[in-house]
C-alpha cells in the first residue's frame, strides 16, 4: 500500500472535502465544527490546545472561537499543509511532527480522522506523542471512521486521499488507548443524520451507543 503524501493533496483539499461530504451537508465545515464543539463538551475550558494532524487548518477558527483565550496549536507531517494553515491562521501557532516539543503542555489534544491514515505498528507511538504533551488531567480525543457504516466505507474506498486507509474499530481505539495509559472518560457514535434531517441531530447525544454514525469519538484522560 503506497502512503498518502498530503502535501500532494494540500491546495485541492477543501475542494476534494466539499466534494466528499456535500451529500450530508453543503457546509462542509459542518464536521470540523461538531468536533470542536463536541470535544469542549468532553473536556471543559483549556488554556493549550493542539490539532494533532491539523492538516490546512480548517479546524483552527473553531478551536479559537471554542477557546477564545487559549495557545491553539497545530501539528502535521504535509510542510505545504502547514503553509496553507499559517497563512489562514495568523493567531494559531503551527508545527511539523517532529518539531513540537514533548512537554506536557496541552489540556486538549484532538485527532480528527488522522488515526486510519497511520499505520497500525506506528499507532502507539502516535499515541504516546500526544501523551507526552498532554498535562496531567488532560484529554485526548480521537474521531475516527465507523467501519460499520456502508455510507463510510463506500466514503472511503473512493476518496483519493484515502487510499492508505485502515479504518479502526472503536474497540482498536478503546484498546490501544488503554495501553497508552489513557483512562477512557467517554464514547460514542455521531454524524447519524444528514442536513436535510438536521431537526433530528439533538436526538444524536442519546444514539451514541448504536454503532450506525459515520463516525465515533474516544475521550481518554492522562492520568
Amino acid at each position: 500500500m503506497t502512503k498518502i503524501d498530503f502535501d500532494q493533496y494540500a491546495g485541492q483539499y477543501e475542494a476534494l472535502i466539499a466534494a466528499q461530504t456535500s451529500f450530508f451537508d453543503r457546509d462542509n465545515d459542518y464536521f470540523v465544527r461538531y468536533k470542536v464543539e463536541r470535544a469542549k463538551e468532553l473536556t471543559g475550558e483549556a488554556d493549550a490546545v493542539l490539532d494533532f494532524g491539523c492538516g490546512i487548518g480548517r479546524a483552527m477558527p473553531y478551536f479559537r472561537s471554542a477557546f477564545p483565550n487559549a495557545d491553539v496549536v497545530g501539528c502535521d507531517p504535509s510542510a505545504d499543509s502547514l503553509t496553507i494553515a499559517r497563512r489562514d491562521n495568523p493567531d494559531c501557532r503551527f508545527f511539523p511532527m517532529d518539531e513540537l516539543a514533548a512537554t506536557p503542555h496541552f489540556d486538549l489534544v484532538l485527532a480528527s480522522c488522522v488515526f486510519h491514515h497511520i499505520a497500525p505498528a506506528e499507532r502507539q507511538d502516535a499515541l504516546r506523542y500526544a501523551y507526552d504533551r498532554l498535562k496531567p488531567g488532560g484529554h485526548f480525543v480521537i474521531f475516527e471512521h465507523n467501519p460499520f457504516n456502508p455510507v463510510t466505507q463506500r466514503l472511503v474506498s473512493t476518496c483519493p486521499f484515502d487510499a492508505d486507509a485502515v479504518l479502526l474499530r472503536m474497540s482498536e481505539t478503546v484498546r490501544r488507548m488503554r495501553e497508552a495509559k489513557f483512562e477512557i472518560s467517554e464514547t460514542g457514535y455521531c454524524l447519524f443524520f444528514p442536513s436535510q434531517l438536521a431537526g433530528l441531530r439533538p436526538m444524536e447525544k442519546y444514539l451514541s451507543w448504536l454503532p450506525l454514525g459515520g463516525q465515533y469519538f474516544v475521550s481518554g484522560v492522562k492520568a
